[in-house]
C-alpha cells in the first residue's frame, strides 16, 4: 500500500487515500511534501502503528527538501514510527534547539502522560495567545485530549502534536493541535451506550457526538465537543476537523457565524483523528 503526502498539509486539506501496490507493506511517500501540519504528523504516527500492529512493514520516504525532512525529524515523527520502520532519504546533522514555547513534538498520548502534555500545551497557548486567550483555547484542547485518552484507549495509544504561530504573515495568532488515537472510533464508542443504539454510521455518529451530553458511557458527561467549538466563539475563529471510520466533519465558529459540514471519505480511519485551530486577533 502507498500513502502519498504531496504539497502543503496534505491530510489536512484532503481525504486519506491508500493506493494498492505490488509491493508488500505500507509506504508513506513524503518526497514531495512541502509543509506538514500537526494533523499530518499525528495521523501518520497513528496510521503506521495501526498497520504495523497487523504485521505490516512500514517505510517512510523522506521529503526531498532538506528543511522539510529536518522538520519531521525535529518534530519527533521519525522517533515515533513503529519499531523496525525503514526510513529512506538523508537527514542533515544539526543542533536541536529548544522550541518548547511554540510547539509540542509528536508525543504518545497515554493516561500517564496527560498531565505533562497539558502543562506543555498550556505553556504554548499562554505564551503565544496571552493568559486570557490561552486559557480559553485550552478549554477545547483539554476535551480533545480527554476524549483520546478515555474514549480512544487501545494498546497502541494515541498521538498528539501542537504548534503555535505568531501571526506575522496571517494577521492572527493561532494555535493548532492534533490528537489522533487508535481506539474504537466514534461510532463504536457511542453504540456502547444504549441511548445511541439508533446511530447507524460514522457520519451519524459524528453528528451525535456534537450534541450536548452525547457519550458512550452512562456517566453524566458529553458537553465536551460542543464546548470545543463554542467556548471561544466571541473572540476567536475556531476550526475543527474530525475523522472517524468513513466519516469526516468540518466545522468553524466565530461569534454568531457557524458552519458545519459532513462527508463520507473513501478510506476508513481507525480510531478518531481530530485537528483544532484557534485563531485570535494579532
Amino acid at each position: 500500500m502507498l500513502l502519498e503526502l504531496p504539497g502543503r498539509h496534505p491530510l489536512l486539506r484532503g481525504a486519506l487515500r491508500l493506493q494498492e501496490t505490488a509491493q508488500p507493506g505500507l509506504t508513506v511517500d513524503a518526497r514531495q511534501l512541502e509543509f506538514a501540519s500537526p494533523l499530518d504528523l499525528a495521523a501518520v504516527a497513528a496510521l503506521t502503528h495501526t498497520h504495523a500492529a497487523s504485521g505490516t512493514e512500514i517505510a517512510l520516504l523522506l521529503p526531498e527538501r532538506p528543511g522539510v525532512a529536518s522538520y519531521l525529524q525535529r518534530m519527533d515523527l521519525l522517533k515515533h514510527l513503529p519499531d523496525g520502520s525503514r526510513i529512506v532519504g538523508s537527514l542533515s546533522e544539526g543542533e536541536r534547539n529548544d522550541h518548547s514555547a511554540s510547539l509540542l513534538e509528536v508525543t504518545r498520548l497515554t493516561g500517564a502522560a496527560v498531565r505533562d502534555v497539558n502543562q506543555r500545551i498550556g505553556f504554548v497557548a499562554t505564551n503565544h495567545l496571552g493568559r486570557r486567550f490561552g486559557r480559553q483555547a485550552f478549554t477545547g484542547l483539554g476535551e480533545l485530549i480527554d476524549n483520546a485518552v478515555s474514549h480512544g484507549t487501545s494498546k497502541l495509544g494515541g498521538f498528539i502534536t501542537a504548534q503555535a504561530y505568531s501571526g506575522r504573515t496571517t494577521g492572527r495568532r493561532r494555535l493548532e493541535v492534533s490528537v489522533c488515537d487508535t481506539g474504537v472510533g466514534v461510532l463504536n464508542h457511542l453504540r456502547r451506550n444504549q441511548q445511541h443504539s439508533d446511530v447507524t454510521d460514522s457520519i451519524h455518529a459524528l453528528e451525535r457526538a456534537l450534541s450536548p451530553r452525547a457519550s458512550g458511557t452512562d456517566e453524566d458527561r458529553g458537553y465536551g465537543l460542543p464546548d470545543v467549538l463554542g467556548g471561544v466563539r466571541e473572540t476567536a475563529i475556531t476550526s475543527l476537523i474530525l475523522r472517524s471510520g468513513d466519516g469526516a466533519m468540518t466545522a468553524s465558529h466565530y461569534r454568531e457565524h457557524a458552519f458545519t459540514s459532513y462527508r463520507r471519505i473513501p478510506e476508513q480511519v481507525a480510531g478518531t483523528w481530530a485537528w483544532l485551530r484557534v485563531s485570535f486577533p494579532g
